[in-house]
């Protein structure tokens, strides 16, 4: 397959693969998924690792409704790569000038009434409205509107000229768990809080609650016209927990667009007992065949996997041996034969007979696989294929 952005010439043989094509079939699953409602595709965080830019701009041109980022910062870059969809900042605007909202047409979410004086007064100033969603928090305890201030809020959003509440949402904490009852919870609550504000004379535009695992167990929640959807877009959802009797909902048509590879750059062989890596955290236990690779824990390769990660190499799986550096790690291929200098090297995706995904590197390290993609580093060039 061809690179399509950018051509980038590999001076270090360390590289992530992404597949547009894969992107497109996600985002047309997820719609389906979505019946009625519309897409809001989340590409914070550099689009989960997968570099937002170009993830953004094949999502908008597959019909995404908007997008959702955590922060100013990632909105601009949007922006300034000439990606129009309405964008909102899912983390708020914190410090920021809310001058950016209407220069780079931006919607903050607000938690609070602590500055809507500010942005009140810089729509006045601009002569611009500044549209917010509002965000109650119903359980997840970061960001959000206490249930009990929303009467408070509204008295005092009332007060303000040149802002417009267009949208009403909260951030379901365990929505994988079909056993707990806290999804149940926080809707109920949630169903309060809207209750309030129609009872006061507003109507929100939009109506968003599901994220990924919300959308994966296909509930379906009054009133919502909107899901925000990150993980799955990228072939990815946390373990879904079903009720007893009840088999959990098959994602399998959901695929990985990411694989992280590089090159073997040197082998040697080493007799029984020779140390490997720092510390010496590897001993041989037999004459061995080891192949150094460049890549390490600045890559993205947790160090955590030493000496029990895997990396796919001749269509084979190899042990990572010894403690995983910042540049470099080792692999045992000492039982796959013919491996040379130049080989090719998977540590996050498949090969004909083997697979090694996020979602088996984060059971291994007890983390979510959103953490295991995000920490593929800038250093790492991204090669996006069509």
């Amino acid at each position: 397959m061809p690179v399509i952005a950018p051509a980038i010439k590999l001076l270090r043989p360390t590289w992530a693969e992404i597949s547009l094509p894969k992107v497109r079939r996600n985002f047309e699953r997820v719609r389906r998924l979505a019946g009625s409602r519309k897409v809001m595709a989340v590409v914070k965080a550099d689009a989960y690792g997968h570099g937002a830019v170009a993830i953004a701009r094949e999502l908008a041109a597959a019909g995404a409704d908007a997008l959702g980022v955590a922060t100013v910062e990632e909105a601009i870059e949007l922006r300034e790569a000439d990606l129009e969809p309405p964008i909102l900042l899912l983390g708020g605007l914190y410090m920021s000038d809310p001058a950016d909202l209407i220069e780079h047409r931006l919607t903050p979410s607000v938690s609070s009434t602590a500055r809507l004086d500010t942005y009140a007064a810089c729509a006045r100033r601009y002569g611009q409205p500044i549209e917010f969603h509002l965000k109650l928090d119903t359980g997840l305890g970061r960001l959000g509107l206490p249930p009990d201030r929303v009467r408070a809020f509204v008295e005092h959003y009332r007060e303000l000229e040149g802002l417009e509440l267009k949208g009403f949402f909260t951030h379901f904490a365990s929505a994988e768990d079909r056993l707990a009852t806290q999804t149940d919870d926080q809707l109920a609550c949630f169903a309060r809080g809207l209750a309030e504000l129609r009872s006061m004379g507003i109507e929100p535009e939009w109506i968003h609650l599901s994220n990924s695992a919300a959308l994966a167990t296909e509930r379906h929640f009054p009133g919502e016209n909107l899901v925000r959807i990150g993980a799955l877009l990228y072939g990815y959802c946390v373990p879904i927990l079903s009720l007893p009797g009840q088999p959990p909902p098959d994602l399998s048509e959901f695929e990985p667009i990411l694989s992280l590879k590089s090159r073997v750059v040197f082998l040697k062989d080493v007799a029984a007992g020779a140390p490997l890596g720092y510390g010496g955290a590897f001993h041989t236990r037999r004459p061995s065949r080891i192949a150094t690779v460049p890549v390490g824990y600045a890559d993205g390769l947790s160090r955590a996997l030493s000496n029990r990660g895997q990396a796919i190499i001749r269509d084979r799986l190899a042990r990572i041996v010894g403690a995983i550096s910042m540049d470099l790690s080792l692999l045992d291929v000492t039982d796959i034969s013919g491996v040379e200098v130049g080989d090719e090297v998977i540590l996050l995706g498949r090969s004909e007979h083997c697979s090694i995904t996020a979602l088996e590197i984060a059971a291994q390290l007890d983390t979510v696989p959103y953490e295991v993609l995000c920490l593929i580093g800038r250093r790492v060039p991204r090669l996006y294929l069509d």
